[in-house]
Formats: structure tokens, sequence, C-alpha cells
């Protein structure tokens, strides 16, 4: 008579190597997902970047990419008042925005008024809120005073050592550039140096 089916000694290893491959794959899928979404963040930072500068262009005025919260990547994108430093309070002046609620839970920002070296992180919430702010011709207005040309996207939750940290520059020309800074520009596109 033959026999059907499998053993229980047959299905208690088959769980057994089932439940060795997940322990060894649990700690990567997490880093994994980590580094999805702080690269989500930092999309959403370039997202709004490049909108305030295309519609600088599109409707030939000063627009300003504002990051309001250091500890998410919400921003807004608005008509600039160059007298006041601050987006415009009329109707319609809100082009775009993300609500700190859109964020993922992990994210830091910090800011730098210079284009400095990504070797050295700057601090969540440092220069924070601050802004970018383009002009007619998609160029950081020379109207603005305090124009941001870097932003650190970081993860605050994670030890320095094991933390993933993507870095945005915007230059004087407008060109808005993300790079991770632990990347050789040589071997990588991604990299920074």
């Amino acid at each position: 008579m033959s026999q059907r089916g499998f053993s229980i000694i047959e299905v208690l290893i088959a769980i057994g190597i089932v439940a060795m491959l997940m322990l060894f794959a649990a700690p990567s899928a997490a880093t994994w997902i980590q580094n999805t979404r702080l690269r989500s963040a930092a999309e959403s930072v370039v997202t709004c970047l490049s909108t305030a500068r295309l519609e600088a262009i599109k409707r030939n005025t000063i627009v300003s990419c504002q990051m309001t919260d250091a500890a998410s990547s919400a921003w807004t994108v608005c008509l600039y008042d160059p007298i006041n430093n601050i987006c415009q309070t009329t109707t319609g002046a809100v082009i775009s925005s993300r609500d700190k609620s859109e964020d993922n839970g992990i994210t830091g920002l910090g800011t730098a008024t210079t284009m400095s070296a990504s070797t050295t992180a700057l601090g969540v919430g440092t220069n924070m809120p601050s802004a970018a702010t383009f002009d007619s011709f998609g160029r950081l207005a020379s109207t603005a005073p305090n124009n941001v040309m870097r932003v650190d996207v970081r993860n605050p939750q994670v030890a320095a050592a094991d933390e993933r940290r993507l870095v945005i520059y915007i230059t004087l020309g407008g060109q808005i550039h993300m790079c991770d800074p632990k990347v050789s520009k040589a071997s990588n596109p991604m990299g920074c140096q």
C-alpha cells in the first residue's frame, strides 16, 4: 500500500527551515523598509523644490518651497512675499502642500544656506523652518534672504552609525540634485563625492 501525504517529522523539518530563513531575512527587511521610507521623504522634498521652481518659471513670478517642520517632510509651495519674507496671504497663494500627517513618521530635516560638504551631517532641526525661493528664471531668488542650498533628510530614530542619510543640493542656477553621502560618485551616480 502506498503512503499519501507527509509525515509529522517532514512537516516539522519544513517549518524549521522556513523559520530559520525568516529569522535571517527579518533584519534586512526592516532596514529596507526604513530606507524606502527615507527615500520617499527625500523625494517629497525634491518634489516641493521642483514644483516651486517650475511654477516660478510658468507664472513669471517668485515662488517659494517652504519646509515647515523639522520632524517631518511637510512643506508648502506658495507665491512669495519678498517684503515680509513669507508666503503671500492672498487667495490662491498656496500652490501645493504636503501636511505633516502625510509623512512616514521617521523623517528629520536639517538645512544649510551653503552647499557645504555632505561628509558632515546636519543636525535634525538645523535652520528649520526654512525655504528655497525661485525667481522667474528658475534660479534661487536673490530677493529672498537665507535661501536653502542644502537639505539633509535623516532618520533620527536610528543610531548614527547605522543611519542612511540623503542630501539634496540646490545650486544658485536652480538645479536640484539628491545624493547619498555614503556612496562614491565615481562608482554610482547617486553618490555625493
